[in-house]
């Protein structure tokens, strides 16, 4: 790879996201997916990685920069409509018998691995990375009446704060197609103890065992079996 001439990285769009659960080991257990059949992604916003330089003076000039490293990183992420995967196992909600979902006040929410997808300016999927937050309790809801032109969705978002992963001191990471790089590579570095097929997450098995249409069920065991 040294030796290859790389394409520099762009972007537009945003296709999905893959937010895969970490146990205390930081392995991946499990991949919630949004996507465009459940909750459609909008909008990711990543901000806060970098690290505060410190300069120190001698003899009356700049003598030493320190090492800047990174800082607690900041993720925003805005759907068309937050998917009950997203609710359950990443924002650690409650579902009852009767659909109800209840944040209680000792909710807790697990760290997960990012992995976002969007396509480069050669239209190839080009992939970011957050090696490790945790995303928050939603702030509130806004409620708006229709008006002449109808009525609009709320457009929600979840909010997070990203640190560095124990594993190789990762912190985030970029790559794309068009230098070579497979969504499977990707998800090797991103999802550390992860066996699944991320891109049959929106499948579902029957009752024998066999894979079907499965658009409203978008999470997978570390087995790669939808849960």
């Amino acid at each position: 790879m040294a030796d290859k001439t790389l394409r520099a990285i762009g972007s537009m769009g945003f296709r999905r996201v893959f937010l895969g659960v970490m146990d205390d080991q930081e392995n991946v257990v499990k991949v919630v997916t949004v996507d465009e059949s459940s909750g459609g992604t909008i909008e990711l916003k990543t901000s806060g990685f970098s690290g505060q330089l410190n300069v120190e003076y001698a003899s009356n000039i700049a003598y030493f920069v320190s090492d800047a490293g990174t800082g607690t990183g900041k993720i925003e992420l805005s759907m068309m409509e937050i998917p009950s995967d997203v609710s359950t196992e990443i924002l650690g909600d409650k579902l009852n018998d009767d659909g109800i979902y209840m944040t209680t006040s000792d909710v807790k929410q697990p760290y997960v691995a990012i992995i976002a997808e969007a396509q480069d300016l050669n239209q190839k999927p080009m992939w970011i990375g957050v090696a490790k937050a945790k995303f928050a309790t939603t702030d509130g809801n806004d409620f708006k009446t229709g008006e002449d032109k109808g009525m609009t969705p709320e457009k929600p978002s979840i909010s997070g704060s990203a640190i560095t992963r124990r594993l190789g001191k990762l912190v985030k990471t970029k790559a794309s197609n068009s230098n070579g790089t497979t969504l499977a590579q990707f998800a090797k570095v991103m999802f550390p103890g992860f066996t699944g097929d991320l891109d049959s997450t929106t499948q579902t098995l029957d009752n024998e065992g066999h894979k079907t249409d499965g658009s409203s069920t978008t999470s997978t065991t570390n087995e790669g079996v939808t849960a």
